[in-house]
């Protein structure tokens, strides 16, 4: 079976396609060694359209590969899954059923059950999205990666080899004594798979880049059933979609991630907070920062600006090697009169999972981001657009808005451009990029469309002095967006024809568009919304 599924798949490559035109559900779960007679339901499905749709492929599922691999609503471990997602508003969604794959081929096979049944699917690596359908998805087949958790780091230590089913800190943890790390996600419990898929935005990411362009390779399930490994070198086309195209393209069932050598996994790190006093000072070194990286690109900053009582600007500083306040470019925020100050030398991954803490799971969230050419003036601007506009919070039970301010710096932008670039449309010789980020927790559903018109509204105000001020940038960043934003399109038309192509060979008939339809597609926001900013 194995050297026919090779030759096909030479066949299909040579002819720019990757599914046949003929292409049989059937035989190609035979092929996986599923037979669909074996499976009254299943195939009784084949000769009739039924409601009973997911209740038969989670049945299938569960005849296959037993009562432990999948979770049915009535199941204690349904409850224990849905109550784990970091958002109040993704956990109240209802799956029909959790499937929790051992392997790659069970998830080929998930993928197949699902287009011969039409029962929809969503997959959970982290779970860290604020909106519903992102990673589980109402009625259908939530597919959970918590037994696909391999790390193996490569006997060369050059690479190593990451299942979706892990979250950061484990995967930190596990490199913390090897002398080497990987451009991560900088809170522990963030998945591997969304954040790599979307960008990836790391403590070392001014350095080497973002966490997708430093991805030596993918494991893909394609829509046909058919696992690939997508690299430079093999389906280069598919591996620069993965690179920013999110959940559009196939399920990454392993990433296979370059390292970076870090002596003891020591970097440096933690928070300096300043009061409204000194705000002004802040907001110019933190440009300054953003704008000079590549003096020194070792060193990086979010600000979250917070008014808890009193406003505060609250600073995470960080610098890829010990002794980070010595160092020449973070001075600016040393010369600044803190009320608190974190900041020590400490391991890469105690850090990530040390910041943990500052994840809140249960409450209702929202995040929005539009980007901006760095400059001082529309820093400032958003800083005081900000805190004019969340007074119209006051009447919302628990609502705690942050404004937060991220870096897309020209380290980033050049790393963008290494094996053949990626999907997500950045001029590599282009401005610093400014990330304005809005979030929120709050607690009851009843107030949802007062959170998304009060974030909508402070996003139209940023973007409209951005363009007065000449320093507008469409590209909204896919891991912070809001449910009602274009990410795709965001991207440039360019970058979304290509990805449009790349789609077209490789999920003919829109697997990945219509049966995962959650999170953010080619052609459209994850909940198309007019009333709400887009970017």
């Amino acid at each position: 079976m194995r050297s026919f599924l090779l030759a096909t798949l030479a066949t299909l490559v040579a002819s720019q396609t990757f599914e046949a035109p003929d292409f049989n559900v059937t035989e190609a779960l035979l092929d996986q060694g599923v037979n669909i007679s074996a499976l009254p339901e299943l195939a009784g499905l084949v000769e009739r359209s039924s409601d009973l749709a997911c209740n038969i492929a989670c049945s299938s599922l569960e005849v296959l590969y037993g009562n432990k691999s999948i979770e049915f609503q009535n199941d204690a471990g349904y409850t224990a899954f849905t109550s784990g997602f970091w958002s109040g508003i993704s956990a109240d969604v209802r799956p029909y059923c959790i499937f929790k794959p051992s392997s790659p081929a069970e998830v080929s096979v998930m993928v197949l059950l699902s287009r011969l049944s039409q029962c929809p699917f969503a997959v959970k690596s982290g779970g860290h999205s604020a909106f519903a359908g992102a990673a589980t998805i109402e009625g259908g087949i939530t597919v959970s990666f918590e037994n696909l958790k391999g790390i193996t780091l490569s006997g060369d230590k050059k690479t190593v080899a990451v299942q979706p089913g892990n979250n950061w800190g484990n995967v930190l943890t596990a490199l913390s004594t090897t002398g080497v790390t990987v451009v991560a996600g900088r809170i522990g419990d963030l998945g591997v798979g969304g954040l790599t898929l979307g960008g990836g935005i790391s403590f070392i990411t001014n350095e080497y880049g973002l966490a997708c362009d430093n991805v030596a390779s993918f494991d893909v399930v394609t829509a046909s059933g058919i696992i690939v490994t997508a690299s430079p070198k093999t389906f280069p086309d598919l591996y620069w979609s993965l690179r920013g195209g999110g959940n559009n393209l196939g399920i990454v069932t392993n990433f296979n991630l370059w390292t970076k050598p870090l002596n003891n996994d020591q970097i440096w790190g933690g928070t300096r907070t300043f009061t409204e006093d000194v705000f002004p000072d802040v907001v110019k070194a933190w440009i300054d920062l953003t704008l000079d990286s590549a003096q020194d690109p070792k060193a990086g900053s979010w600000i979250a600006w917070i008014n808890a009582g009193a406003k505060v600007a609250s600073t995470e500083l960080w610098y890829g090697a010990p002794a980070g306040n010595e160092s020449a470019i973070l001075a600016p925020f040393y010369n600044i009169t803190a009320v608190s100050d974190s900041t020590k030398t400490r391991g890469h991954a105690s850090y990530v999972v040390d910041n943990e803490a500052s994840n809140t799971y249960g409450q209702r969230e929202i995040f929005y981001d539009i980007t901006v050419k760095a400059s001082y003036e529309i820093a400032q601007r958003s800083v005081d657009i900000f805190f004019d506009s969340i007074d119209a919070l006051s009447a919302v039970e628990g609502a705690f808005p942050v404004l937060i301010w991220q870096h897309i710096t020209d380290g980033s932008l050049k790393g963008s451009t290494r094996n053949g670039g990626n999907a997500l449309g950045f001029d590599a010789n282009g401005s610093p990029i400014h990330i304005i980020q809005l979030a929120c927790s709050w607690n009851n559903a009843a107030d949802d469309d007062t959170v998304y018109k009060v974030m909508s509204d402070i996003m139209k105000a940023i973007k409209s002095d951005a363009v007065k001020l000449g320093v507008q940038n469409d590209w909204v960043y896919m891991n912070y967006a809001a449910m009602f934003q274009n990410v795709i399109a965001s991207y440039g038309s360019a970058s979304k024809s290509k990805l449009k192509t790349v789609a077209k060979k490789y999920d003919p008939t829109q697997v990945f568009q219509k049966l995962q339809p959650g999170y953010f597609k080619l052609d459209r926001a994850a909940v198309p919304d007019a009333r709400y900013f887009s970017y």
